[in-house]
């Protein structure tokens, strides 16, 4: 029926994990021994063996100045409430589009009148090109 089961008994996978467990456990001890080496610096016979690539090591520690998950979700409570407020006070009923005429003859009587337009005196056209002319300065010719 279980022509398996032999082979994969619970005692097999529980000396599988020891055994395993045994043979990691001195790469995983040279490991750390090896990242407090690294904390003190490196030693002078060991930096003819420092190489270019990074070690496991290197890898820094995890922050500690992030915020939380707990301020994550206030603030993004915070801002679909902005949002929720924002919708309600530009639905569709807030508007009206009564009383046009009165707001419009109350911006016309706040208004001031534009200058009235002057054509310009032939003197101060000739005294304007006068001016402009010898301000100006010829193109360089080319050589």
């Amino acid at each position: 029926m279980k022509p398996l089961a032999r082979y994969f008994s619970m005692t097999s996978v529980i000396r599988l994990g020891f055994g395993l467990a045994a043979l990691v456990a001195p790469v995983i001890a040279a490991a750390a021994d090896s990242c407090a080496a690294d904390a003190r610096g490196p030693s002078p016979d060991s930096a003819s063996r420092l190489s270019d690539y990074p070690t496991f090591c290197s890898i820094p520690s995890a922050p500690t100045d992030v915020r939380g998950a707990a301020a994550f979700k206030a603030e993004v409570v915070a801002t679909r409430m902005a949002g929720a407020r924002l919708v309600r006070s530009t639905a569709p009923d807030t508007f009206s589009v009564a009383g046009t005429e009165a707001f419009a003859a109350g911006a016309r009587a706040d208004a001031a009148p534009p200058p009235p337009i002057t054509t310009p005196s032939q003197s101060d056209t000739a005294a304007f090109v006068k001016a402009s002319r010898a301000r100006a300065t010829p193109p360089a010719r080319p050589h």
